[in-house]
């Protein structure tokens, strides 16, 4: 006969628990155990007690009224992965992300989640329950936890709460907590190490662990263990992937070629005095058969010549993953002072370095930009348009424009090395039975972002204005590179620190039961300094985003939180919890949380929740920070149609700033769930939920801004600015002048209202001699992503457009028999449509391939094998491993995006990749 469900500290008590994903282990597992024993011979055996993510009350089962996914460490490897990156952003909860790999933007060899896909500032990292600083340098005005700070060495489990942990861990958890446990103590020692490479010969990969524990809790009272995680990955291009991954030519997939007039050494084009038609050729006349195409193919119809083109991806050193090298050690010691107080002390400290290369430098010239038109004095200026008076011969504006990619000068790049620490130190204990914990710690991010291979803006502008600089002619460039190539170093340091206490027990018994109360205080302060490089504060790198002058922002937050749980009925429970916050620079907040949990039966158990979150703005979005930067490959739709095609692919300059108006946001949230066991073998959990945030901070969505400019002409943070539309465009069918300045500030602008189902299936299936088989299913289905620009808007759906799928999910499946370990695990990624907003034209047809926006972006899948063996050549504690993550080398869907043929921010380019791997343990 089964004991009663609230009482069973077992498999199916944990799986019930952590709706949206469970785990096969004991609850008594998760958390350190307090012995009772109660009147009668069944209840005899001492009963776990454990605390729980989304509780502070510990309890004598895992199960809450939350959703809580547990990804164990077995889970976490299997497949390969060596970064908590690679273990959570396939996630079936997460959407994208900030990516470690992405070639444009600030924050190389940085990555970030991005739960329910409603920006990463709503999801909350904690590690063993406390906070940690944020990412140093911020992603344009997006402020985030770096995955990658966090070595995953010493990682024992994650637990992902997937609905809104305002009251209990920080008002902006609107999203959800992630919540990463380190071990607690180890005794011995383990080694371990792996090596990989990618299927194309690049991105290869060494990573070495070690593991040293001493002390024994039981015997000796007290442990100390240390881990040293090291990890070295060359880079990887998406040169060296096939078809439209690693070229930009796609027409052989239905869409146009877009291979770009900026190549080496150049193009040249002028406006014709007796046609009003453009006349283009290249430089030097040498360009490669495959590379010249009709002038036509760039301008539209009508232009004369031929140009050559350049093919960013097959032809420059954009990555599809970056060079990384990381060394992290995660230690920690326990005391046991006496029977009810324990002194304890953590420390994490990790170095990244991380290197991402992407486009060479090019050059716009023509009016308007720092490099003006092609000077009549340059040994280049086409002698043919030179008149005998020494007078140009071109018409419209009288100027020859020139279009080049300096791929004879030292690429642009990114180095940034961040060094991450967190140091704790608490103790924690027990009066009767009361338990009570306090700790103070300090957590810091510090960024040095080296910009490597800059170009001076002014000694570079003046040597091609004056005709000195020759395109393509290094050698006779030699001496003047010398003047005008520099590097730079921006500085960034985040800071954490905070002291807390918290304290929780029984408060008195109800007929059905004790009545559990936690309590706590909590005071922190955050500091973020940012430290910019006076020639980029100057604006004197060429290329490189002219920052604003350094700053520094901090404040302080105090907190106060409680949290009850009352057995209603012996079969219903309630969870209330509220916390209140003091902000220096914001005021309060007061974020309350309902949760019940209706035991129906052993068998089945219903559950729900309702909290509130707050979310003031960051130190970044509230602070002068107003970044100068450079937007490359979108679409103006006054320069793209089926005559012009020249702004199908613009580049701009491009501001986004922050706002120190900026009003906080507050949020909403909902869960409803149902957990069952039909059978011993099989538990099902299905959650619903729903998240909605007012008054979001962000900005516009610069394809509606560039779509309806009339709606944002006098909106302060949508700015658009032109150059005079010429003739000679207007003549192709042009409306409008090109763009040299995007402008999007952060504003309060909107409303977001998300909700969706989770699904998790999870088996066991024990076949004796044979083994055990243990499959896992996670689907999250997103039911609807509305979003208004303001209160005053209608919502618009964009569930299932591209960047917001309806389904995604995972599948696992593991073998395990003595000492044999198979395991296949898939992600799925939906699919989506060809547009990022239904009210909004699709491009492509616009731009003449009807084709492409008829047929949704294919859906996403890739397969991971892993399988392990441990006794090796007979030495028992010996482990070998193999990881084939993308078994079957599949491509990402086909989908122009952003100067790319698939869509980056959720679909991984890399291919197949393999590892091997060997583990021993010293006992």
């Amino acid at each position: 006969m089964k004991q009663a469900f609230a009482l069973k500290p077992s498999v199916i008590a944990v799986a019930l628990t952590i709706a949206a994903g469970s785990s096969l282990v004991p609850a008594s597992a998760f958390a350190q155990t307090q012995g009772t024993t109660t009147g009668t011979a069944e209840e005899s055996q001492p009963v776990a007690k454990v605390y729980v993510t989304g509780s502070n009350i510990r309890r004598i089962n895992a199960e809450t009224a939350s959703p809580v996914q547990v990804i164990t460490r077995d889970e976490m490897v299997r497949g390969g992965a060596t970064s908590l990156t690679e273990v959570l952003k396939g996630i079936s909860a997460n959407v994208g992300g900030i990516s470690e790999d992405r070639t444009g933007g600030f924050s190389a060899g940085a990555s970030s989640l991005n739960l329910r896909g409603i920006g990463s500032q709503a999801t909350l990292m904690l590690i063993n329950g406390r906070r940690l600083a944020p990412y140093a340098q911020p992603e344009f005005q997006t402020t985030f936890v770096d995955l990658n700070s966090i070595p995953v060495g010493a990682v024992e489990r994650i637990e992902v709460l997937k609905d809104g942990a305002s009251a209990i861990y920080g008002s902006e958890a609107i999203a959800g907590v992630v919540n990463i446990i380190m071990r607690d103590s180890f005794e011995g020692v383990e080694i371990g190490g792996s090596v990989g490479k990618s299927s194309r010969g690049d991105g290869q990969q060494v990573r070495s662990t070690l593991s040293a524990g001493f002390g024994s809790l039981v015997d000796n009272h007290w442990n100390a263990y240390a881990t040293l995680d090291v990890r070295q990955r060359k880079p990887m291009f998406l040169s060296n992937r096939d078809d439209y991954i690693g070229t930009q030519d796609w027409r052989e997939w239905g869409y146009r070629d877009a291979r770009t007039l900026y190549t080496y050494p150049g193009n040249i084009y002028w406006t014709d005095k007796a046609t009003g038609k453009f006349v283009a050729r290249t430089l030097d006349g040498n360009c490669p058969a495959d590379r010249l195409v009709p002038a036509s193919t760039q301008f539209g119809a009508g232009t004369q010549g031929n140009v050559c083109v350049f093919d960013d991806l097959a032809d420059g050193d954009v990555n599809s993953g970056g060079k990384t090298d990381r060394i992290g050690i995660t230690s920690r010691a326990t005391w046991q002072i006496n029977a009810n107080t324990t002194a304890f002390a953590e420390v994490i400290a990790h170095q990244n370095k991380a290197r991402v290369t992407g486009l060479y430098h090019w050059v716009a010239g023509q009016n308007g930009q720092p490099t003006g038109a092609l000077p009549i004095t340059s040994p280049q200026y086409p002698k043919d348009l030179i008149g005998p008076d020494g007078k140009t011969l071109a018409g419209g504006n009288g100027t020859v424009r020139v279009r080049a990619s300096l791929k004879d000068l030292p690429g642009q790049g990114q180095d940034n090395k961040t060094d991450f620490g967190r140091y704790l130190a608490g103790v924690k204990g027990s009066i009767g039975n009361w338990d009570w914990e306090s700790a103070a710690f300090a957590s810091t991010s510090k960024v040095e972002s080296h910009n490597t291979s800059g170009l001076l803006l002014t000694p570079f502008t003046q040597a091609y204005n004056s005709g000195k600089f020759i395109f393509g002619n290094a050698a006779g460039n030699a001496d003047l590179l010398k003047s005008i190539m520099t590097d730079s170093v921006d500085g960034f340091k985040s800071s954490l620190y905070q002291i807390d206490g918290k304290i929780s027990g029984e408060l008195f018994t109800l007929p059905a039961g004790a009545v559990g109360i936690a309590a706590g205080v909590e005071a922190r302060r955050e500091k973020l300094t940012t430290s910019p490089d006076p020639l980029s504060v100057e604006g004197e790198l060429y290329h490189h985003a002219q920052s604003p002058p350094g700053y520094t922002n901090s404040r302080t937050i105090k907190s106060v939180y409680a949290e009850m749980t009352a057995p209603i009925l012996k079969s219903l429970e309630a969870q209330l919890a509220v916390r209140h916050d003091r902000y220096s620079d914001y005021g309060t907040s007061t974020t309350p949380k309902l949760g019940l949990k209706w035991s129906i039966s052993p068998q089945v158990v219903v559950r729900g929740t309702y909290a509130e979150g707050f979310r003031a703005p960051t130190l970044v979005e509230n602070s002068s920070d107003v970044r100068h930067a450079f937007l490359n490959g979108f679409r103006d739709p006054a320069r793209c149609n089926a005559t012009f095609k020249e702004g199908c692919n613009s580049s701009s300059a491009y501001d986004s700033g922050a706002n120190p108006a900026l009003a906080p946001e507050t949020a909403k949230s909902y869960t409803m769930g149902l957990a069952i066991e039909p059978t011993s073998w099989l538990v099902a959990t299905l959650d619903f939920w729903r998240i909605r945030r007012d008054n979001e901070i962000g900005t516009y969505d610069l394809t509606r801004v560039l779509e309806d400019p009339a709606r944002y002409a006098n909106d302060p943070a949508a700015v658009i600015v032109r150059d005079p539309l010429t003739d000679a465009d207007k003549a192709l069918g042009a409306t409008a002048g090109e763009i040299s300045l995007v402008k999007l500030l952060l504003t309060n602008v909107a409303v977001t209202d998300v909700r969706g189902v989770d699904l998790d299936l999870r088996g066991k299936f024990n076949f004796g001699e044979y083994g055990r088989l243990e499959p896992r299913l996670q689907l999250a289905y997103q039911h609807s992503y509305k979003y208004a620009p303001s209160l005053e808007d209608e919502q618009i759906q964009y569930v299932g457009t591209r960047g917001t799928p309806r389904l995604q999910g995972t599948f696992g499946l593991a073998w395990k028999k003595a000492a044999w370990q198979l395991s296949a695990d898939a992600v799925f990624v939906g699919h989506m449509a060809p547009v990022g907003d239904y009210t909004v034209d699709c491009v492509y047809e616009t731009e003449g391939f009807p084709a492409l926006c008829e047929n949704k972006i294919p859906s996403f899948t890739v397969f991971n094998l892993g399988g392990s063996y441990k006794g090796a050549f007979g030495v028992k504690d010996l482990k070998l491993g193999f990881a084939i993550q993308n078994a079957f080398d599949r491509k990402p869907p086909f989908n122009p995006y952003s100067g790319l043929g698939f869509y980056q921010p959720l679909h991984n380019p890399m291919g197949r990749y393999f590892q091997v791997s060997a583990d021993y343990s010293f006992k």
